[in-house]
């Protein structure tokens, strides 16, 4: 299935969800939630229960398995039973990357994070998955521990826009793509400008990205301008007046409080985002 690049719409949402592949992923996720409820607890408590739940991931979740899946089935299909490697970017604990190697049988996924807890977490899931082929590393994004064009694909997920110093971020990932190699790559953005990514951020982000990959599908610059004018855009403005469950913000005066001791003035616990979702090839 070959979900659109760019910014999603609601629209968009709409069509993926009203598909096979889309009750696909939801059933996968479900089941891994459950198969690993105990060794998942702390993680959920922390970053939501059903990360797949929240607004964007709904849309970006399958984005990003679709296109790592098609990028493999061509090398495959290239090679014969080339084995393919995968590095996940600040990749937390989720279903995605199981699924991916239930998908491609010579696939295999590293995924690297920042917190050192996620040994445990991993170590725990894979003892009740006989013969996973995920691993864990813990490891920054701009000081990536792996050899230069190691990956066949890399995959960053709604990571970015928690973090700082895209061009080295970005060089460290051309480093570790194989040539012709691949980069699937979400953001959030902000609307308002308030928080990350704003215009202008994902702006130079983009051209950090251009530097070195070749981005598929889209004029990714014409793209990025529709979120000035986001009606018909998947927006938590839109999920605040359709589905406010699946937003993150649980506990809004205290979000607020804390935006406002940051120096973000008053926001009331909500931020207006957009998404944006991305498949790159190395240069």
């Amino acid at each position: 299935m070959n979900l659109k690049s760019g910014i999603p719409t609601v629209a968009d949402v709409a069509q993926l969800q009203a598909t096979p592949t889309y009750n696909e992923y939801t059933a996968y996720n479900a089941a891994f939630l459950a198969r690993h409820a105990a060794a998942l607890d702390k993680y959920g408590r922390h970053w939501g229960q059903d990360p797949f739940g929240m607004w964007s991931r709904r849309y970006e979740y399958p984005y990003v398995g679709e296109k790592l899946l098609a990028h493999a089935r061509l090398l495959q299909t290239a090679d014969g039973a080339q084995a393919i490697k995968i590095l996940d970017a600040g990749s937390g604990v989720t279903f995605l990357d199981y699924y991916i190697c239930d998908q491609i049988s010579s696939a295999s996924v590293v995924c690297v994070d920042y917190d050192k807890s996620y040994h445990d977490i991993f170590a725990a899931v894979n003892a009740n998955t006989p013969g996973a082929r995920v691993r864990f590393a813990e490891g920054m994004l701009q000081d990536l521990k792996f050899g230069t064009g190691e990956f066949d694909s890399l995959a960053c997920l709604s990571v970015l826009e928690h973090t700082d110093n895209y061009a080295q971020i970005i060089k460290e990932f051309a480093r570790v793509v194989k040539p012709a190699g691949q980069l699937v790559l979400t953001f959030d953005l902000s609307l308002d400008g308030k928080f990350p990514l704003s215009y202008q951020q994902a702006a130079d982000l983009l051209s950090h990205v251009s530097e070195y990959f070749a981005i598929q599908e889209i004029d990714a610059t014409a793209e990025l301008g529709r979120m000035k004018s986001p009606d018909g855009l998947l927006t938590t403005d839109y999920v605040k007046q359709t589905n406010p469950e699946l937003l993150p913000w649980k506990f809004p005066l205290l979000k607020g409080v804390h935006d406002l001791v940051k120096g973000h003035g008053w926001t009331g616990g909500f931020r207006s985002k957009a998404v944006f979702c991305l498949d790159a090839r190395r240069k």
